[in-house]
């Protein structure tokens, strides 16, 4: 349960409409949908009921809505009460994380990070996984964003937030004109896997494995970003993470959601019984209280438009 999808929800309950708490929260509407379907799911339970365009809160919804108001109002309070008596001004804090972060996610956040510390300097690192750990362990960065656990003997590690995994396609592609896809479905395509990508490509090669075939993987690249040129020229699919497929820069490509449900997990590690600065402390509280919504801001995407139109996509910033 993340505190996104609890924002959402009380939103939600608040304007008893899907799209007034949409343009309040400045999201799409099938994001806020995303997160309160995965909520629900968590929960083993519906929270609104649904009759044409009005909602109301079931029996359960109404139950949960004075907790989730009061974790929210925690949450807050604790980020307030962090940044009163931290009292970061300045400093430098050493980051590590893999280049789709850095590419994608970590702008957005320092953006936010940097109108309540603009006087904190933050270097930042790019490297896979296993070279993440190392350079935590050796205390070359204060902390990094990583998509594997590692080793708790040595690491703290903390559970920021799951990812969705989804599957772009050409626009011209026969399957353009679904929302969802079967992996069965899959098993005669052909794949671009970028090299920066290597537990979502094992991930997606043993789901494939599960349903009975294995993936052909036509192209290796360097990147999220060529793996998406290789896709516009209509030479193979990719499976590629949510926050890769930010709509301004999705043109010629369709964007469909995978019926397995896959996703990657985003940590946060850093050494155990290691010191850290008071504005590495002030960042960390800020990834994990801002991540979520860094996630669905910095990935936005329309559903496939219906046979015979144009793929139009959109991006709220």
């Amino acid at each position: 349960m993340e505190l996104i999808q609890l924002r959402y929800y009380v939103s939600i309950a608040d304007a008893l409409s899907f799209t007034k708490a949409a343009e309040m929260l400045r999201v799409s509407q099938p994001a806020l949908s995303y997160q309160i379907r995965r909520l629900e799911t968590e929960l083993g339970t519906r929270l609104f009921d649904r009759g044409g365009r009005k909602i109301m809160l079931t029996p359960d919804g109404e139950l949960f809505l004075p907790l989730a108001q009061a974790v929210l109002f925690r949450a807050e309070e604790a980020v307030r009460i962090l940044r009163e008596h931290l009292g970061v001004e300045s400093g430098e804090v050493r980051v590590g994380c893999s280049p789709s972060v850095a590419t994608y996610l970590m702008p957005r956040l320092l953006a936010t990070f940097r109108r309540s510390h603009p006087r904190v300097k933050v270097s930042l690192s790019e490297g896979g996984d296993v070279e993440l750990q190392r350079s935590v362990l050796e205390g070359a960065v204060d902390f990094a964003i990583v998509t594997t656990m590692g080793s708790p003997g040595t690491l703290d590690v903390t559970p920021l937030a799951s990812e969705e995994l989804l599957l772009a396609l050409p626009l011209g592609h026969r399957f353009a004109s679904r929302g969802r896809i079967a992996l069965s479905e899959l098993a005669h395509e052909d794949f671009v896997f970028p090299a920066d990508s290597f537990k979502v490509t094992a991930q997606f090669i043993a789901a494939c494995r599960s349903v009975g075939f294995e993936p052909r993987v036509a192209y290796q690249t360097g990147s999220f970003e060529s793996a998406k040129g290789f896709v516009r020229q209509s030479l193979c699919l990719a499976v590629l993470p949510r926050m890769a497929l930010h709509a301004e820069d999705n043109e010629g490509i369709v964007i469909l959601e995978i019926e397995e449900d896959l996703s990657r997990q985003l940590s946060l590690i850093r050494g155990k019984n290691r010191s850290l600065t008071g504005a590495a402390r002030a960042l960390i509280a800020h990834v994990q209280a801002s991540i979520s919504q860094a996630l669905e801001e910095s990935a936005e995407f329309s559903p496939p438009a219906p046979a015979g139109m144009s793929h139009v996509t959109s991006v709220e910033a």
